[in-house]
């Protein structure tokens, strides 16, 4: 078994990827796989100029995490490939997903050479939908939830169709806000399992949803997870580890 999502701190070395797969073994697991997101990187900054020019909290949140070097990442991977580990380690980047952003995705993984590379939605039409804090006064106090719902899977069906990403981290994560819903989801998941099947796209099943924001789903709802077996969708149980201690947190 692998955690197939884990990020580090910064900055990244040795010493940081040494306690994670350290616990990896502790846990038994084969491997693990370091996934960095793009907001993280200040080359790639200019990806998020509509987001920070939408709400003031988001360019203060943008302007505290946009603090890596992407060359230093890269060399990084570089160094790190050279050496052996008892476990499988991938290296790879979580893309944030912009309908209007493609081909600057596109650039960012033709230019290094990553084992991974997957895509999450943290912005719907530029606006972050899911921070506890800050999201119903941006959002969901002024737009009709049904009406988000559909945007956010119509952004999700883009995603899965742009045969960019090995697999698509994040999904449904528009239920974190508890807002119910208005419509039946069945043949929006029926849809979005076909998707991942038919591009070959692997699915995460992310056990912080309920070790971190405490949702009754615990990862990926069970409706959503039967549509995936129907379809024959690879779906990855991963922890989204933010520390060593969190490396293979299944439960």
């Amino acid at each position: 078994m692998i955690d197939a999502h884990v990020a580090l701190p910064q900055p990244f070395t040795y010493e940081a990827l040494k306690a994670y797969i350290d616990v990896a073994v502790s846990k038994g697991l084969d491997g693990i796989v370091i996934l960095e997101p793009t907001y993280k990187f200040r080359e790639l900054k200019s990806m998020y100029r509509e987001v920070c020019a939408t709400y003031p909290y988001q360019k203060t949140w943008f302007q505290k995490v946009n603090t890596a070097s992407l060359k230093e990442y890269q060399d990084f991977i570089t160094e790190m490939r050279k050496k052996e580990f008892p476990i499988d380690v991938k290296f790879g980047l979580e893309a944030c997903y912009f309908t209007q952003h493609e081909s600057y995705i596109a650039g960012i993984k033709e230019a290094f050479d990553y084992d991974v590379f997957i895509g999450r939605i943290h912005f719907l039409d530029n606006i972050a939908f899911d921070w506890p804090k800050h999201s119903r006064e941006m959002m969901w106090d002024k737009y009709n939830a049904g009406y988000l719902y559909r945007r956010y899977y119509e952004m999700m069906n883009a995603m899965l169709t742009s045969h960019l990403f090995d697999g698509i981290a994040g999904f449904d994560n528009i239920k974190l806000m508890n807002v119910k819903c208005p419509f039946k989801m069945d043949h929006t998941y029926h849809k979005m399992a076909t998707l991942l099947a038919k591009n070959h796209i692997y699915v995460e099943d992310d056990a912080s949803i309920d070790y971190r924001f405490h949702h009754v789903d615990k990862g990926l709802s069970k409706a959503f997870l039967a549509m995936c077996e129907q379809q024959g969708v690879e779906v990855k149980r991963v922890s989204h580890a933010r520390s060593a201690e969190e490396v293979g947190k299944f439960e």
